[in-house]
């Protein structure tokens, strides 16, 4: 229900069924702000040369990736904003927004490390994004904990002298588990983004053979394999977020053209990550049926030869 102002209330909801105790007080979401759209961040004024190389020849090289991404999160900012609606402004709204303006940020944050040539930055950040669209996608059979969560929050903790939030612990590894793109990239970026030899030499010596090891200490030249690869996860991830809110329209009710909108992008979006020829990951397995990364048309610039590599 809403009162006088247009604020929406929610106390006692019916979900998966459980019997939660009624909160003091009816809870509200109130003061709500979503941007109109999105733009990605611009370039920083204090770039060095090789960093500012490496925007420049982003932006030249992986226009039609960065196109789509900055699309897919202006799309994803007005359909965040369809939530204002004041039947959909309800703490069941609020819980899936919640995730999805951490994996909106997240997102957001790790394109613009990818333009400036820090790919290994960019790797904790997608997985951060997976999380959250992992949580989101999975909140609806945990309907009950997040408003268990809110219910108890936001008390006072006489011996700690504090406001006592709590962490209210909740991963859903099943919705990433059971998503083969969350689950493909979820499992690259946690491989490649922790301190494994293999990525590490792959990131710092990018050139290394059996018998040289060209150390290239914080190394954030531009590279055509990564910019590529981490690009399109940062498209991949939009995508699955849009699939994901498509399907709350209770919750985020948009107008058709809006609708239309989404579609069209994301069928521009699967025809770039359908394309072979750009730089991808795929899942193989060798004669012990161990599942191991494989980079296809891994290269740095894109005059050179392409490579294979194994992880």
């Amino acid at each position: 229900m809403t009162n006088g102002s247009g604020d929406a209330h929610e106390g006692h909801e019916r979900g998966s069924g459980a019997n939660l105790p009624i909160a003091p007080s009816p809870q509200r979401v109130s003061g709500m702000k979503v941007p109109a759209g999105w733009t990605l961040p611009g370039k920083p004024a204090d770039l060095d040369d090789v960093a500012e190389d490496a925007w420049r020849q982003t932006g030249f090289t992986c226009g039609e990736e960065m196109r789509l991404v900055a699309q897919n999160l202006d799309l994803q900012a007005r359909l965040a904003g369809t939530g204002y609606s004041a039947s959909a402004r309800t703490m069941t709204m609020a819980g899936y927004a919640s995730l999805w303006s951490r994996a909106f940020s997240a997102t957001s944050d790790a394109v613009g490390v990818i333009r400036r040539g820090s790919y290994q930055s960019a790797l904790p950040l997608l997985r951060q994004a997976v999380e959250f669209v992992g949580a989101e996608r999975g909140l609806d059979a945990e309907m009950d904990e997040w408003r268990r969560f809110t219910h108890e929050a936001y008390g006072r903790n006489e011996p700690a002298r504090a406001t006592e939030i709590g962490l209210g612990h909740y991963f859903a590894g099943g919705a990433i588990a059971s998503d083969e793109h969350l689950r493909l990239i979820y499992r690259a970026t946690s491989d490649l983004g922790r301190p494994n030899f293999g990525p590490t030499a792959l990131l710092v010596a990018n050139e290394a053979t059996h018998e040289r090891y060209p150390l290239n200490f914080a190394d954030h030249a531009y590279h055509l394999g990564w910019a590529q690869l981490l690009l399109g996860w940062a498209v991949r991830i939009g995508v699955v977020q849009l699939h994901t809110s498509m399907h709350l329209a209770q919750h985020f009710p948009a107008p058709d053209d809006l609708r239309t909108a989404v579609v069209d992008h994301v069928r521009a979006a699967e025809a770039l990550l359908a394309d072979t020829d750009r730089c991808h990951l795929v899942e193989w397995s060798g004669e012990d049926g161990r599942a191991r990364h494989l980079l296809e048309q891994f290269r740095r610039r894109p005059g050179d030869a392409t490579q294979r590599i194994l992880l």
